[in-house]
This record gives structure tokens, C-alpha cells and sequence, in this order.
């Protein structure tokens, strides 16, 4: 008990719960599945796993009132993520949840394909808090492509107007973090929004989601090849497996990856954050994660964002790959994957 309480002390006196987020040396991040079941489709997303796996009487939309008891449970220096494995603003209450975020001083990122966000809600975001979008705390748009990879989405002139919001600011304020992207392997967006969004993004390279998606139904795309690792792992984003996702129900899933729910490691309607991270399912994560034995049951020793660690001088870790937390990460060049994910959020070109 006395190592548990010493350990709780330092975590209740952290800067970020002090709230003071400009001192957080860290970035947890709990991303915000609003609905389960996304009606975009999209070729790159195994939305078909998550919808099998998803308990069958489980609730499919997350309340305002429930995402207010978990924002309240959720540490100051974890970062709010408006994501998750569906399109956020398939709820209508996804706006009301972002203010909610902003106003209770979080650090908050918008990962959306615009679907379902009016013109007015979008205007009032940026009016209230594109000051707000940074380098850790980006807001993200995902535009329907030229290759067909959204087959849900049908242009409106409602569609058109949201999105114009946000390209007209981009135009002003070229040096806030604001993105656009699409899945295009050319960086092309859908014909019918030329006239809006002109330009040419990035090449979009796939991830298999922990080989979570159907590679016939993307056959002509490129996406990476599977992989596999055959000793110790860890995550390239976070050593401590503190970047999760909240589905409708209060389940949190380990990563984005999970789109099986293969690593669910407990519920925040039941439990506060701090139990996530003693819970069985996550001492199970890291036994697995750290064993240096074939396992390919283990999400992680699937997933193309691990790195396997080797034993360096015989006594010692030694990480075969950069990550994004290493200390020296911005010295050097990115690992593939992270430098394709870079490229498929760039900028206008």
C-alpha cells in the first residue's frame, strides 16, 4: 500500500492536473467514438469487425450526459480526441460534446469527414476555437476522394457549405494546424467538390488496422503489407498504451487499431481512467507486449505502428526502430509508417 499511495501522490500533483496543460511533458489521448456504425463505408475503415464485436445490447450512440460523467473521470493531461471508429458528427450531439471539451479547458483534437456537421456549428467552431488548433491538438479533415474509397458519402450543398468554412479559413490562417486529407493513392478529392477544394493533397498509403482490413475490398489501393514481430514490442505513438478509444458504451478499446475489440481494457462508465491501467486485461497487454515469444493471437505483435525491442549488450532494452516518443525523434528520420501518416495529413499543395 505504501508504493500504491506514493504513486497516486505523484500522479494527483502532475502540472496538467493542476491545470497548467502548457506544462504537460506527455500526451495521453483518449479518442471519442460517438456512434457505433459509420454509414461512409469507407474501404480503408474495418467498420464490418467492430460492428461483429460490438455487444449486440449495447447502446449505439454515446449521450451528451454520459460523455460529461467521462470527461469528468478523465485526467487533465490527456488529450480529448473527437475520432474514434466512426465519423463523429454522425451524432448530433458531437458539436455540443466539443464545446463541452473546449470550455472545460481541454486539449482537444477534430479528426472528421465533416458528415453531419451543419455550416453553422462549423463556423461557430472556428469562430470560438480555431485558436485552439495546434501542433499536438490538430483539427483534421478527411475528404471523400477520387477514387471511390467513401462510397457513403453523397455531395450536398449543405456538405458544401461546411467544408467551405474551413477552406476559407485555411486560406487565411495558412499557419494553423488545420489539415485536409484523403485516401486517394494520388491525393485527388471527389469531382464534386473541385470547384470548393481545388487543390491536390498528399498520396494516401493504407494501414491494415492490425490486419483488420479486407485487403480484396481494397485491391487497387496501396496498402501496406502485413507484418509481424517475433520478440518484444511496444507502441511507436506511447510506451505506456495510454492512447485509446472510448466506444458508445463505455468500453475502451487499447488503440485505433482494435477495430475487433480484441484488447478491451475496461469501461469508464464503470471505473475512472486510473483503473484502466491497473485493470487485468491491461496487466495483460503489457505481459504479452514485453514477452519476446512468437504470439499471434496478440494485437500488438501484429500492428505496423510496434517496434520490437531487442536486447542490446545482453542486460538492456534497445528499440529497433525511432518512435515518436523517443527523445531524439525530431533529430532523425520517421519509421515508414509514421512518415506516411505525416504525409497523408499534409498541407495544401
Amino acid at each position: 500500500m505504501i508504493g500504491h499511495s506514493t504513486s497516486h501522490a505523484r500522479y494527483v500533483t502532475d502540472p496538467c492536473d493542476a491545470n497548467e496543460p502548457e506544462k504537460c511533458p506527455r500526451m495521453p489521448t483518449l479518442e471519442i467514438t460517438t456512434k457505433l456504425g459509420c454509414s461512409l463505408a469507407c474501404t480503408f475503415c474495418p467498420q464490418g469487425n467492430l460492428v461483429k464485436a460490438y455487444p449486440k445490447d449495447a447502446p449505439r450512440l454515446l449521450t451528451f450526459d454520459k460523455f460529461m460523467e467521462v470527461l469528468a473521470k478523465v485526467p487533465r493531461h490527456v488529450r480529448i480526441d473527437f475520432s474514434g471508429m466512426a465519423e463523429p458528427w454522425l451524432n448530433p450531439d458531437a458539436t455540443k460534446m466539443v464545446i463541452a471539451a473546449f470550455n472545460d479547458g481541454r486539449k482537444v483534437a477534430i479528426y472528421s469527414t465533416l458528415q453531419g456537421m451543419p455550416a453553422a456549428d462549423a463556423r461557430l467552431l472556428v469562430a470560438r476555437y480555431a485558436d485552439k488548433i495546434g501542433a499536438a491538438t490538430p483539427w483534421v479533415i478527411h475528404l471523400p476522394d477520387d477514387e471511390g474509397n467513401m462510397p457513403g458519402w453523397h455531395f450536398t450543398q449543405d456538405y458544401r457549405e461546411t467544408l467551405s468554412v474551413f477552406v476559407e479559413f485555411k486560406r487565411s490562417h495558412p499557419e494553423l494546424n488545420l489539415q485536409f486529407m484523403t485516401m486517394s493513392p494520388t491525393g485527388g478529392v471527389a469531382k464534386e467538390l473541385l470547384e470548393t477544394f481545388p487543390y491536390k493533397l498528399y498520396p494516401f498509403l493504407g494501414i491494415t488496422r492490425d490486419d483488420n482490413v479486407d485487403r480484396e475490398r481494397v485491391k487497387d489501393s496501396p496498402l501496406e503489407q502485413e507484418v509481424f514481430h517475433r520478440t518484444a514490442v511496444v507502441c511507436k505513438s506511447t510506451p505506456f498504451f495510454d492512447h485509446n478509444v472510448m466506444l458508445p458504451n463505455g468500453d475502451v478499446a487499447i488503440c485505433c487499431m482494435d477495430y475487433s475489440l480484441e484488447a478491451t481494457i475496461g469501461n469508464l462508465f464503470e471505473g475512472d481512467y486510473r483503473t484502466l491501467f491497473q485493470s487485468p486485461a491491461m496487466n495483460d497487454v503489457r505481459f504479452r507486449a514485453m514477452s519476446p515469444a512468437d504470439d499471434p493471437s496478440f494485437i500488438c505483435k501484429r500492428c505496423s505502428n510496434a517496434t520490437q525491442v531487442v536486447h542490446d549488450r545482453g542486460d538492456s532494452w534497445k528499440l529497433e526502430e525511432q518512435t515518436l516518443w523517443s527523445p531524439d525523434h525530431k533529430q532523425v528520420r520517421p519509421p515508414n509508417l509514421i512518415k506516411r501518416l505525416l504525409n497523408g495529413f499534409g498541407a495544401l499543395r
